[in-house]
């Protein structure tokens, strides 16, 4: 399986992983910053952007795979993962199946297993995407940002609404969901040796702050980080410097 990817800049390897429903573009503000300093791969999941979706069954196993082929491919014996929701579930599968390709982690608006609350969730989006992606796209709004981002920027919203949905491949986006009601790394997280940053919103109720709390006091050499004033989407007006500025500074400390 191709699948489209990204690779720029020189030095240590970064690999970008996006969320449900996003593409390798979710990534532009961090990536031009990051890839003055590293190299940063970034690449479409499947069925996400311009990577096809395939006839094969798609499991958080198979994500998995399709990033160990990229590594492989690019010859990256070692990298940093850097995962946004569904992407920080790949990034801790990844760690766990394939260790000694990880260097670090930085997980943002993540979880490592489906509890009720995680259940109720992901079977409310597949509620929401038996009406299309616009529905879906409506109903996740107000679920990622804060009420106060939307209000000021309705018309691009709508805008992006609009481009996504020549796109979006509805049927890899429930496959996907399906995908994540499967998912439990809980138990292997203590495994897990090298740092790890976990970011997340105070006011995320996809993945609320007890789960990241969970993630971080489970895994040794980590660190939790909450950004105020955020929902799920973490990279909206001023957190991005925030989080450039936060990932710069756990990265060069891990390059020492």
């Amino acid at each position: 399986m191709k699948l489209n990817y990204v690779d720029e800049g020189n030095g240590e390897t970064l690999v970008l992983i996006h969320g449900l429903s996003d593409n390798l573009l979710y990534w532009e503000v961090l990536a031009t910053a990051l890839k003055k300093d590293f190299r940063v791969v970034r690449f479409d999941l499947r069925g996400h952007g311009q990577s096809p979706l395939g006839e094969d069954e798609i499991t958080m196993g198979t994500y998995v795979n399709d990033l160990k082929n990229i590594l492989d491919e690019l010859n990256i014996k070692k990298a940093s993962l850097i995962g946004f929701s569904l992407g920080g579930a790949v990034a801790l599968d990844f760690a766990v199946k394939y260790p000694d390709y990880v260097s670090s982690m930085v997980l943002m608006s993540t979880f490592s297993k489906c509890d009720d609350h995680v259940v109720d969730m992901f079977n409310q989006f597949n509620h929401a995407l038996e009406g299309g992606f616009e529905t879906f796209y409506d109903f996740m709004v107000p679920k990622v940002l804060c009420p106060d981002v939307i209000e000021s920027n309705r018309e691009e919203l709508e805008f992006l609404k609009q481009i996504a949905s020549k796109t979006a491949n509805v049927d890899a986006f429930k496959k996907a969901v399906d995908a994540c009601m499967d998912f439990n790394v809980d138990d292997e997280l203590s495994q897990i040796d090298v740092p790890v940053l976990v970011l997340c919103g105070k006011y995320d109720e996809i993945f609320p702050m007890y789960i990241h709390k969970n993630i971080s006091c489970k895994i040794n050499n980590s660190k939790l980080i909450v950004l105020d004033n955020s929902r799920h989407n973490l990279l909206v007006g001023e957190n991005n410097i925030k989080v450039i500025d936060a990932l710069n500074d756990f990265l060069k400390k891990e390059k020492k």
